[in-house]
């Protein structure tokens, strides 16, 4: 766990969303991944920058034929030393370098991308966690009060007043909601086991007190799912801007801007390949201490490298396709993001305003009611039903909208 989160602990205060976001960064195996592709394609365009080595070709007599000696290392003897140095021209060099470049932006924007992907997880995964643990809490209300009821039913019971298949069907109830608590225990777990494997913190004692603490976990969701959508739909000047800053249509340009490039190295590699080359002759057939210099040059006859300058061509077409379907896809998922929010945020107001403050009323009448046998135990397993159902739908709708919240702000990099 990173210093900031071990702070946030130390000072008993909820995590920040950049304390969060540096456990993502120094934790999440993911992100490790993707930074080391970004180191290879650093080290690729170091090479591609490199020049060729020049070559240098050594030879020496085994045995002098004029005075039989082996290996003559003497006046006499016979060395010949090559020396040869590659030139490239017409951009064979430039292209490549080019290439290399384009290479390790779309690497950058590719780890951006994962980045964005893996806040985004996070966020919503602390989301779910806590309005899980919200309906835990109906649940244990529902539960503390069905259990007080069905005390009070079976003392009625044993001295005759209610019916015994009253306390049976209170019973039922309360063997129901036990169970449905269960099961919104385990996927509880679940979300906390998706927070470790996204945090992979290295304090596990920590994560847990934050995964387990609701007031935590509650302030921290206030921060992290920021509950202010736009409330109007965006001109379409605005979603093209978005859209063309994203993380992924920001790869597919440097991927298109490197497909490019490869075909201008396919059409410099069908340029000749020349190289210089220097030699000294000990004891040549000129005479003795012969130098010279030359060049070796490849005459494009047969092979002019037209395939692979075809194939470059078709795979930057491909490309071109790739990043407009992407940006009309990424358009479209956009706009419908705003939409939905629109409505999610017109939802929460609405049942806020109207439900809100007659829900724990509610609760607290039916059993009242029941007690005082105003009401039957039908209409009481309905009312209590009822009761659950809404404040879930409350739950879900409020959830909805912070995830929905938390993908737009993916979309234009979290700075909503």
């Amino acid at each position: 766990m990173t210093v900031l989160a071990v702070n946030a602990f130390a000072q008993n205060r909820p995590m920040t969303i950049g304390e969060v976001d540096s456990m993502l960064c120094s934790g999440n195996y993911q992100l490790q991944h993707s930074r080391l592709d970004i180191e290879a394609a650093e080290g690729r365009l170091a090479q591609a920058k490199k020049y060729e080595n020049p070559e240098i070709q050594v030879l020496h007599n085994v045995q002098n034929p004029e005075n039989r000696k082996w290996f003559d290392f003497g006046y006499d003897g016979e060395t010949d030393v090559q020396i040869s140095q590659p030139i490239a021209i017409g951009g064979q060099h430039k292209n490549k370098v080019k290439q290399a470049e384009a290479t390790l932006g779309a690497a950058k924007s590719a780890y951006n991308s994962m980045w964005n992907d893996v806040r985004y997880d996070a966020r919503t995964a602390f989301v779910d966690l806590y309005h899980v643990q919200q309906k835990l809490k109906v649940y244990d209300k529902e539960i503390s009060s069905v259990e007080k009821i069905l005390d009070a039913c079976r003392e009625q019971t044993e001295k005759g007043n209610i019916p015994r298949m009253h306390t049976f069907r209170i019973a039922a109830l309360l063997s129901q909601l036990r169970a449905e608590w269960s099961e919104m225990c385990v996927e509880e777990n679940e979300l906390q086991k998706q927070l470790r494997i996204l945090l992979w913190p290295e304090d596990e004692n920590r994560i847990e007190a934050l995964m387990n603490d609701g007031d935590i976990v509650s302030q921290a969701v206030s921060n992290l799912a920021r509950l202010q959508p736009l409330t109007t739909q965006p001109d379409p000047e605005l979603l093209q801007l978005i859209v063309r800053n994203h993380p992924e249509i920001l790869q597919m340009t440097y991927e298109q801007e490197s497909a490019l490039h490869a075909i201008n190295v396919e059409k410099a590699d069908a340029l000749p390949h020349i190289a210089i080359f220097g030699e000294w002759d000990k004891n040549g057939s000129i005479g003795h201490n012969f130098f010279a210099i030359g060049a070796t040059v490849s005459v494009p006859l047969w092979n002019r490298n037209q395939g692979n300058i075809r194939s470059a061509k078709a795979q930057y077409a491909q490309a071109a396709l790739s990043k407009q379907q992407k940006e009309k896809e990424l358009h479209a998922s956009l706009l419908a993001l705003y939409r939905s929010a629109m409505h999610y945020l017109k939802l929460v107001e609405e049942q806020e305003q109207n439900l809100t403050a007659d829900l724990d009323e509610l609760l607290m009448a039916a059993e009242q009611q029941f007690l005082k046998r105003n009401i039957s135990v039908v209409e009481f397993v309905d009312l209590y039903g009822s009761y659950r159902d809404t404040r879930f739908q409350m739950l879900d709708s409020k959830a909805k909208l912070a995830k929905t919240n938390e993908e737009i702000s993916k979309f234009v990099g979290f700075g909503l």
